[in-house]
């Protein structure tokens, strides 16, 4: 993969270091556009993704595991600080914060107390004493759009989700999508279609954002963060699913290393130039679908690859910095789940 240049992705970048870290890691901002409405009349969809994290709320080392609780090397926790808010919903589980490895792998944090967290039954086993892992916030709605509305989503002074920008999410923890929009009725910003205060809803790692735009104007989203340089371990699950786009930047088909050529670890690929035979994976830009499916044989000269659903090579084509994938895992191969390991920045001095 090319070397991301930090003056060039983020702007005004800034090297921090957080608690307890030995090492820093940059941050700074990144830009995605909201595509606005076709006319009055037909609203747009847009599929997008944070692309930037939380700087750590907490750098340490596991010093043992037992059951589903790490206990942590010289912490000094206050307890309930990392604790899931689901008794503050109606939606069911709703965690706050998630702890992560250095290789990417990241787990909910169900509870804390003043040295361990508790975490997602059975994903301890990913953990092992003596790694280093850290704590970090959820970007939330607020985060990413802003606590008052920054963005200039279309709102619904009466709470109406029918007449305002809807922001979506699948909600793979309880089932369901989560439909959220702008709108003061509840003294707040952002309200849930079923009247819940959604500010502090999360965005979790794996998660990318549908946004039905009403209006016809572009918006901007302006998100400040740190960027995530392990290369985030996200799950890709059987049937269709959004999944995020880690790398802070532009980038290609190419580059997602989404393909591996085993279906046990990556998506199916077509010998056939049948797009039935293999996975699917789209992004939308302003508003169109762009479809594409990894082919194994050469169909134009251009060798084995991605290409689109009218045969023509991709594998160079630009994916948007903020877009996020819409991923059809329902090959006839093996559609089981697999770990997508979404790749790390290289960022160059």
């Amino acid at each position: 993969m090319k070397p991301i240049y930090p003056f060039a992705l983020l702007g005004a970048l800034l090297a921090v270091g957080a608690a307890n870290a030995a090492t820093t890691t940059p941050v700074g901002y990144t830009t995605t556009t909201i595509y606005g409405a076709f006319n009055a009349s037909s609203p747009k969809n847009n599929v997008i993704a944070p692309n930037l994290q939380n700087q750590p709320s907490w750098t340490g080392v596991v010093g043992s595991i037992s059951g589903d609780t790490l206990t942590l090397t010289s912490a000094t926790l206050t307890a309930g600080q990392f604790n899931h808010i689901s008794d503050s919903f109606s939606l069911g589980t709703v965690y706050a914060y998630y702890i992560e490895t250095s290789d990417g792998y990241w787990a909910q944090i169900v509870s804390n107390d003043a040295t361990s967290v508790t975490i997602e039954a059975g994903a301890a086993s990913n953990f092992s004493a003596g790694e280093s892992v850290t704590i970090r916030r959820h970007i939330t709605i607020s985060d990413y759009f802003g606590s008052t509305n920054q963005t200039g989503l279309a709102s619904s002074p009466s709470g109406d989700a029918n007449e305002a920008d809807n922001i979506i999410l699948i909600d793979e923890v309880n089932g369901g999508t989560l439909t959220i929009f702008a709108s003061d009725v509840l003294e707040g910003t952002w309200i849930t279609d079923g009247f819940e205060d959604a500010a502090s809803i999360p965005i979790y790692p794996d998660q990318g954002v549908q946004v039905l735009r009403r209006e016809v104007s572009n918006l901007s989203i302006v998100q400040t963060g740190e960027v995530d340089t392990n290369g985030r371990q996200i799950q890709v699950s059987t049937g269709v699913q959004i999944r995020p786009i880690v790398l802070p930047a532009d980038t290609t088909l190419a580059d997602l290393d989404i393909y591996s050529g085993n279906t046990a670890t990556g998506l199916a690929g077509s010998g056939n130039a049948d797009l039935n035979e293999a996975d699917g994976l789209s992004v939308l830009v302003d508003g169109s679908p762009l479809v594409y499916f990894y082919s194994t044989i050469d169909l134009d000269g251009s060798g084995p690859g991605w290409y689109d659903d009218s045969f023509s090579f991709a594998g160079d084509t630009i994916l948007p910095a903020g877009a996020a994938l819409i991923l059809n895992r329902n090959n006839p191969d093996n559609s089981s789940p697999f770990i997508w390991v979404n790749p790390a920045p290289t960022i160059a001095p």
